[in-house]
């Protein structure tokens, strides 16, 4: 049987994750530049709303949530490339959904809602993987 749908399905999902995974590090290199830390913190000071606002403390947290972030959907790239190669062949295709649905939630929740696009598709391709079943040869008596 050909899995060519679960395939492309977790395929587009790693490229996503590759893509968000690099967008997050950019974004935390940015953030860790003094200049632009340094440019914000004027922002936040003239801005009469945000007084109450410390940046040193929003710093941390976009670098510390950042790194979790590239660190699930790295985690999410590596068990949907093990998938990718279980549903290759049809080797081992009850293995790798279930490997697409755990990738699927760990990114799906540790990116708090902003890798929903590829956890939708690894749940999609996890449980297309887990409900298909192979046609039975028929033989000619």
């Amino acid at each position: 049987m050909k899995r060519t749908s679960e395939i492309v399905l977790t395929v587009i999902g790693m490229l996503i994750n590759v893509i968000m995974a690099l967008g997050v590090g950019a974004a935390i290199v940015i953030f860790q530049n003094e200049s632009i830390q340094q440019e914000l913190e004027r922002e936040i000071a003239n801005d009469p709303q945000l007084n109450e606002v410390d940046p040193s403390m929003i710093f941390d947290i976009i670098g510390t949530f950042g790194w979790a972030v590239v660190i699930a959907l790295a985690i999410g790239f590596i068990l949907g490339l093990i998938a990718t190669f279980g549903l290759k062949g049809n080797k081992k295709p009850k293995q790798a959904g279930i490997l697409l649905i755990i990738g699927g939630i760990i990114v799906g929740i540790a990116t708090i809602g902003s890798g929903f696009g590829p956890a939708i598709l690894y749940l999609i391709a996890g449980i297309m993987a887990l409900v298909r079943k192979p046609k039975e040869e028929q033989f000619n008596q």
